[in-house]
């Protein structure tokens, strides 16, 4: 299915739009209540040193589990903190906030072209009004609307624009490790869709050197690049062993910060 095929009437844009406004409205009434302060204040820590001392230094200098995805955000934001006359809470919560909204409107063109608009709105509603969303964008301060968005959007453009996939997917995945789950589901696309081999060798590669590449900036030259890269990778994932660290998950039903191990009720025994 093409999805640059596609035309949408006047009275569903206005609703469409509609419903985002309302979405970033409500976002901008509960932006201050319910942070999660341990996490936002090292979002909004990061993001000055970034700033005052550069990308290559941050490492070796603060203690930080992330990825240089998220980090390349919160350097943006350190430098529009100083022009833009913002409150600093909510300049940090924005790129979560429009994360939500984009998916919105991402959810919005897949359900459309498969169900028809007023499903398609429906499902856009039900998605940037949703309670939990709310909660971990606009309310926590967390970044996990970014996995949900590039891993859609890594999908969304695989068959249409396969160098923006590949670059969505990467990207996505420098900022939560998990949007590299679409990978698989990207996979499926290519072979349903009978691309050669070259060709998905082509946009894995690719996808690849994008990856590595985005870590240069930050690369201290301490020690080698590709070591730096791999260690960077293993301090994330190895950094939270546990089922759910605070999230309301399926894990999260036997309590929080549960060790990922072994056990009849573990993510190792259904992993």
């Amino acid at each position: 299915m093409d999805f640059r095929k596609t035309s949408v009437r006047k009275t569903t844009i206005f609703y469409l739009l509609l419903i985002l406004l309302g979405a970033f409205l409500l976002r901008l009434l509960l932006y201050n209540i319910g942070t999660f302060y341990m996490d936002v204040n090292s979002f909004i820590a990061w993001g000055k040193i970034l700033v005052k001392g550069g990308l290559r230094v941050f490492y070796p200098s603060v203690w930080s589990d992330y990825l240089p995805g998220y980090l390349y955000i919160l350097w943006l934001l350190g430098k529009l903190k100083e022009v833009v006359p913002i409150d600093e809470l909510l300049l940090f919560k924005l790129p979560a906030i429009f994360a939500d909204l984009l998916t919105g409107l991402l959810i919005f063109s897949i359900v459309k072209k498969l169900k028809g608009e007023k499903l398609a709105l429906i499902s856009s509603a039900l998605y940037v009004f949703n309670p939990a969303i709310l909660a971990n964008s606009t309310l926590w301060g967390q970044v996990d609307s970014f996995t949900a968005f590039f891993l859609v959007l890594s999908i969304y453009l695989t068959r249409v624009y396969p160098t923006l996939s590949l670059l969505a997917l990467s990207f996505g995945t420098l900022v939560k490790p998990q949007v590299a789950l679409a990978a698989p589901v990207i996979l499926f696309i290519m072979v349903r869709d009978k691309w050669k081999i070259k060709k998905i060798l082509g946009y894995s590669l690719a996808a690849l050197v994008f990856f590595v590449i985005a870590f240069l900036p930050f690369y201290p030259g301490q020690s080698g690049f590709f070591p730096f890269v791999i260690e960077r990778i293993l301090i994330t994932l190895n950094q939270y062993p546990f089922g759910s660290v605070n999230a309301f998950n399926f894990w999260g039903l036997w309590g929080f910060w549960k060790p990922d191990g072994p056990g009849l009720f573990s993510p190792k025994t259904f992993g």
